[in-house]
């Protein structure tokens, strides 16, 4: 329910959808899709009664080291403070955590995951 709510913010963001078009996958980047791609994926879920949070990890994968960089600062543009109704999901705030710059040299593609809170009313 969360991981589709920032799905379809992500797709709904034109800034991203001129680098990824609609190449936003669940947990992995199928390996027939070509680069740049997103993936996200729920990598905490506590409990909570009335309101609730959840970290939401999203990847950027791309074989360029500059446009991984760029897809990850226009999606925490989209996303930082972003508040409002998506999926029937009342979003009261996503906050950006963490990220990093990985590399592999066996697949020549750059990784950026990074990871956001995204806090909700139940």
């Amino acid at each position: 329910m969360i991981g589709a709510a920032v799905r379809d913010i992500l797709l709904s963001d034109p800034n991203i959808s001129q680098y990824v078009g609609t190449r936003i996958y669940p947990y992995e980047v199928p390996l027939s899709s070509a680069l740049p791609a997103i993936s996200y994926s729920i990598i905490s879920d506590p409990y909570k009664q009335i309101s609730g949070f959840q970290r939401v990890q999203i990847s950027v994968w791309s074989e360029d080291y500059t446009e991984c960089g760029d897809i990850y600062k226009t999606i925490t543009d989209t996303l930082e403070g972003y508040s409002g109704i998506v999926n029937g999901v009342n979003i009261i705030r996503i906050v950006p955590l963490d990220a990093h710059d990985d590399y592999s040299a066996t697949t020549g593609v750059y990784h950026i995951p990074a990871d956001y809170k995204v806090i909700f009313r139940k």
